[in-house]
């Protein structure tokens, strides 16, 4: 996982550890953890049975442990490009309801007929919000839905075609009017397993979670993104993205995403690291929660099964 290359202004400050039983065990009890706090890190990594040495990523605020652990055999995916594209609102969560429409577009698709977008716009209007944070007069962006709350709405309730009910974004509630509902089918399939979601990676792209750091998404370009490196290095929380590809790079199996965020079109991900956070003698926050345990960089694989 050597990086090929890093930001001037930006320094790496990383501890690389080459076997996890003695060194890892060792910087442990260096930062004073007690037994019971050193296991409770130590037993999770060894049960994933690491395929590589463990890196200590030190940042200004915590540390995390990288590593690589390879979770299936290295297949590549290649899917229509029609396929990867998506319309979303840059500045608003949306893309939840626009990942959701498109994988109802690709499962409704039939070789060598007409791409039909289907309306991520109706259900960004439409999509109930959960019970206690129902209220009047917000709009359509302000709803805390996932793909699989959107691919939900739309087999219950069916979806007009783009051209019938065009995409807006974020925007004051709408009445619902006369417009011509398609039925739609498929079966909402949620995994973190990807050698599920490879299979499906043949006919369809696969939403997913992505654990985001920055500044490295920012400057990452067309290299591989692999989460922390830098001694700046700060956890900003998970973002919608779509699998629509995936490729071998010096036996390192990654992700294209489509990633609408901070106005990148394309990302490259690792889908061999994992890390966990780690603690720190002079820590003083709370973990987060999303990183308390194991995980790859992309989590929350879901996707629609053709009926």
């Amino acid at each position: 996982m050597a990086d090929s290359h890093l930001h001037p202004a930006l320094t790496r400050h990383r501890h690389t550890v080459p076997t996890i039983s003695d060194d890892f065990y060792n910087y442990m009890k260096l930062i004073k953890k007690t037994e019971p706090e050193i296991m409770s890190k130590l037993l999770p990594i060894l049960r994933t049975i690491p395929d590589s040495g463990i890196q200590l990523v030190n940042t200004k605020t915590t540390n995390y442990a990288t590593w690589i652990k390879k979770q299936i055999r290295r297949d590549e995916r290649k899917l229509e490009e029609q396929y990867a594209v998506l319309q979303y609102d840059e500045d608003h969560e949306t893309v939840w309801a626009v990942i959701a429409a498109k994988l109802f577009s690709v499962v409704k698709h039939r070789p060598k007929s007409i791409f039909t977008n289907y309306s991520a716009q109706y259900i960004l209007d439409f999509a109930p919000r959960p019970g206690k944070t129902q209220r009047k007069h917000q709009r359509t962006c302000c709803k805390p839905l996932t793909v699989a709350d959107g691919l939900r709405y739309g087999l219950k309730n069916n979806l007009p075609r783009e051209q019938d009910w065009k995409y807006a974004g974020c925007r004051d509630i709408r009445k619902p009017r006369g417009v011509s509902l398609v039925r739609m089918g498929g079966e909402v399939i949620e995994s973190d397993d990807l050698k599920i979601a490879s299979v499906a990676l043949q006919k369809t792209p696969v939403a997913a979670r992505l654990h985001i750091f920055e500044p490295d998404v920012d400057l990452v370009g067309n290299e591989i993104y692999r989460g922390p490196k830098y001694f700046e290095s700060k956890y900003e929380g998970q973002r919608d993205v779509m699998i629509y590809a995936t490729k071998i790079v010096k036996e390192e199996l990654v992700a294209v995403v489509n990633f609408p965020f901070k106005r990148l079109k394309e990302l490259h991900v690792s889908l061999d690291v994992m890390l966990v956070q780690t603690p720190r003698e002079d820590e003083t926050r709370e973990p987060d929660k999303e990183l308390e345990k194991p995980t790859y960089l992309l989590t929350d694989l879901c996707f629609l099964l053709q009926p």
